[in-house]
């Protein structure tokens, strides 16, 4: 019996090693991803922790005669590389319940460029203060004590009293109001008698003569704290918003407590 020949032994050639893949590239960017995370938080929390403290040093360089609550809440990019350069891109203060000299008003202020130490100037300063009709009563006093009424549709209107012939006759003029730097004009448009005389249409230039027929200047000066101005007055809704703005305007205790003259 014949049997096969016995090959001679040959060892199947070493697979070679696997390869792990190279994790290193992704535990950088997760370590990466962690620290961008932790800066924003901290970002966030000093945001929110120095627009407290903003709220605060404000609140204590206002003038005795202004309180209530302000809101800051600081904008722009990153907070710490603003600090950084020591100046704040954008500051909002909201104000929506405060008197001042016990007129009632809300505030809604935008500053751009704050300097991180409030004895350099500001910028920009751009406010908005809405005024309701008590708190024009405080502010606006017209020739013969006259009430300043706001309408809608940007109208006001104010009464008073002309003699014509030995009678006193009631008017009521209906006009519209202009700011501009630290003056407000009311301008009258129409005239219509309300008392002596039923409701009849006048000639304004015949009988209201100046009183009527000219422009009212109403120096606001001294309700402005110096390096303040109008720039827009808006009449609607029996609310007067005032838009006023500053530039290069140092927020601190003296410059809020300093107001303008009327002559």
């Amino acid at each position: 019996m014949s049997t096969a020949p016995t090959l001679p032994y040959e060892p199947s050639p070493a697979q070679p090693p696997k390869r792990r893949a190279k994790r290193w590239p992704w535990v950088l960017l997760g370590v990466l991803v962690l620290l961008v995370v932790a800066v924003v938080i901290a970002d966030i929390a000093l945001r929110s922790y120095a627009e407290g403290r903003a709220a605060d040093e404000i609140s204590s360089q206002l003038p005795e005669n202004v309180e209530g609550d302000i809101d800051v809440t600081i904008g722009g990019t990153s907070f710490l590389a603003q600090v950084i350069t020591g100046r704040l891109d954008r500051v909002d203060l909201d104000a929506p319940a405060i008197t001042a000299s016990g007129i009632p008003l809300s505030a809604h202020v935008v500053a751009t460029g704050v300097p991180t130490d409030l004895s350099q100037p500001i910028d920009d300063v751009e406010a908005t203060l809405s005024l309701d009709q008590a708190a024009v009563d405080e502010v606006a006093t017209l020739p013969g004590d006259a009430t300043l009424k706001l309408g809608d549709g940007g109208q006001v209107s104010f009464d008073g009293t002309v003699s014509l012939f030995g009678f006193s006759l009631g008017y009521t003029v209906t006009g519209t109001v202009e700011g501009s730097g630290t003056e407000v004009t009311v301008v009258p448009v129409a005239a219509t008698l309300s008392q002596g005389a039923g409701s009849l249409d006048i000639d304004l230039d015949e009988l209201l003569g100046t009183v009527a027929d000219s422009p009212i200047p109403l120096c606001v000066a001294n309700y402005l704290p110096v390096g303040a101005e109008i720039d827009e007055i808006a009449i609607d809704g029996g609310t007067a918003t005032v838009k006023l703005s500053a530039e290069d305007f140092v927020a601190d205790g003296e410059s809020l407590s300093t107001f303008g003259t009327c002559p």
